[in-house]
């Protein structure tokens, strides 16, 4: 991959890999929080999903998509995909100091699930 900026690793992400992440955000307590994810071509109709903890193996799913472009929502929590930009969203209101910690951006698939590891980190509003 040498030659390729890591800016324009989206565009090629069949070439980089099948999920692009932050490896970390931050927010401040009482803030909205939006972590994007970015898929491969082809996932499209999967159920994506973010789940929490610190363990791809034993994460809780947090919040998931059915496959379909329909926003979802559970409590604080929204998840948003976009089948034309490819992109997962996942949204979190008035954020706070429990929030911190490892999230995973998840696509759901027979075999083992697609998955990539994003930190959150909560700051003093």
């Amino acid at each position: 991959m040498m030659g390729i900026s890591p800016g324009w690793c989206w565009l090629l992400l069949p070439v980089c890999q099948a999920l692009l992440v932050s490896r970390e955000v931050s927010g401040r307590t009482g803030e909205n929080l939006s972590l994007p994810c970015w898929y491969s071509p082809g996932y499209e109709g999967y159920n994506k999903y973010w789940c929490q903890g610190p363990r791809w193996d034993s994460c809780r799913k947090v919040v998931e998509t059915a496959g379909r472009e329909v926003p979802q929502k559970r409590g604080r929590v929204s998840i948003q995909d976009n089948h034309i930009f490819r992109v997962v969203l996942l949204t979190v209101e008035n954020l706070s100091k429990a929030d911190a910690g490892s999230y995973w951006c998840g696509i759901e698939r027979t075999g083992r699930d697609l998955m990539k590891l994003v930190t959150v980190k909560v700051f003093p509003g």
